[in-house]
């Protein structure tokens, strides 16, 4: 199987990376998911389907293996954050320009996040 590229582990300037889930096909590695990610997946407790007998994230989101960044289908945030002179903006991956778009910004990354989720009522994580 492929290693991580750097795209893979470190976002870029504008808060863009790929998605490092492994993909397989017919039992085989067959790369990485490399859709747009926007950083690692928030942390969240995670509680044993007695049903199953899987541990399943307590937000049900997804559970499986990500080595670093992960795309929003796996678990990864919902927004992006880049930095902007001495502060953070949030934007969500529809975002245009700051007045086409909903934006927020913060002295941290957290805070714009929370920011832009208080802004819009979506969630951003």
């Amino acid at each position: 199987m492929s290693t991580l590229n750097q795209h893979h582990s470190q976002l870029d300037e504008m808060g863009f990376g790929k998605c490092s889930v492994p993909m397989w096909s017919g039992g085989c590695p067959s790369g990485f998911c490399d859709k747009p990610a926007f950083g690692v997946p928030p942390h969240s407790p995670m509680r044993m389907n007695y049903c199953s007998g899987q541990m399943n994230r307590e937000d049900m989101r997804y559970a499986g293996h990500v080595p670093a960044l992960a795309c929003p289908g796996h678990g990864g945030p919902r927004s992006r954050v880049f930095a902007d002179g001495d502060a953070y903006c949030a934007v969500f991956p529809d975002f245009i320009n700051i007045q086409e778009s909903a934006c927020a910004f913060a002295a941290t990354p957290e805070a714009a996040r929370a920011e832009l989720a208080t802004l819009t009522g979506r969630t951003t994580a």
